[in-house]
């Protein structure tokens, strides 16, 4: 493998981990700020927002610069070993710039508009569930140190799915691939509620099962992105970078709406019901996908160039 390549897996691990590692200690970050624990998750809920509205800002912002600066620039800003990427890189040309309403016109293609919304519905409910997964597993009996295997295997399995879901679009399409990821998070899910809710199961049995139904939700939930990321290019064309930082914000508009009813559910509910409430949304989101790919089946190839013109969309294989 490319050693640069290598780099910036270590620098998308290193920004992973400090973005999710926030869940394992959530309970433990609630009891020292003296807080509730929907009010904790929070803090995943302005972290996501934020990202959600910058990631199309900054895209614009930065839209006439060289790649390889704004690689360095977001990156210096998380941590300084960034500085060997940049010797490592050549420059890249910028594909061009393109104004924010530029940007935002993509969502008046209803074929996008429905692929994004399906983003956003996969991001509320897989993150509705996982900011609060150690209140889950405490209802389960599982101890700090079962706590930090569970999201330990879980890791794993999201690597995988992550790899399965970029093959298995290569390989059998993407629309194949994110219906069947969509189904199984949805079914994940539900076996996650069913375990706390219904069985009322505990200990070290109880946190076994709920470790494989939380590595099936990784793995499901987690192959869904690279499908979908390879159904929005083949999508838009020449318009793939927009739509991929659309994408990008959609995914964490949706962890900070997750975050926030997930918190709902915690505060005047339990955490056993956070599996329903966010299959529920997996499953709106398998909903929108079909007619997302309704939508696209009558698509159109446009003109090139870098803006989305509403009712038409690029071909490609999905």
């Amino acid at each position: 493998m490319d050693k640069r390549i290598m780099l910036l897996s270590l620098a998308s691990f290193a920004i992973g981990t400090e973005g999710f590692m926030i869940a394992g200690i959530l309970p433990a970050l609630a009891r020292d700020f003296n807080v509730s624990l929907s009010a904790a998750g929070q803090l995943v809920a302005i972290f996501s927002l934020v990202y959600a509205i910058g990631s199309p800002v900054l895209a614009t912002l930065t839209g006439r610069w060289d790649r390889k600066r704004v690689l360095i620039a977001a990156i210096l800003v998380f941590a300084a070993a960034a500085l060997l990427i940049r010797r490592l890189f050549p420059a890249i040309p910028s594909p061009g710039s393109a104004t924010l309403r530029e940007r935002l016109s993509c969502l008046r293609n209803p074929v996008l508009l429905s692929a994004l919304l399906t983003t956003l519905a996969w991001g509320i409910g897989i993150f509705a569930l996982y900011t609060y997964v150690a209140d889950i597993f405490a209802g389960f009996g599982a101890t700090s140190r079962m706590l930090s295997l569970v999201l330990f295997f879980d890791g794993i399995a999201c690597l995988i799915g992550v790899n399965l879901g970029g093959y298995s679009a290569d390989r059998f399409g993407s629309s194949r691939t994110i219906a069947l990821s969509l189904s199984l998070l949805t079914v994940s899910m539900a076996l996650l509620s069913i375990l706390g809710g219904v069985t009322g199961l505990s200990g070290a049995f109880a946190v076994a099962l709920g470790t494989l139904a939380l590595a099936l939700w990784g793995a499901s939930g987690y192959a869904f992105n690279p499908a979908q990321q390879h159904r929005l290019i083949g999508l838009s064309g020449p318009a793939s970078g927009i739509v991929l930082s659309l994408h990008a914000s959609a995914t964490h508009l949706g962890s900070a709406l997750g975050a926030l009813t997930g918190g709902w559910v915690v505060q005047y509910g339990s955490a056993s019901g956070l599996g329903y409430f966010g299959g529920g949304w997996t499953l709106l989101a398998l909903g929108v996908f079909g007619i997302s790919l309704r939508l696209s089946a009558a698509r159109k190839v446009p003109a090139a160039g870098s803006s989305c013109e509403a009712g038409t969309v690029a071909g490609g294989k999905s």
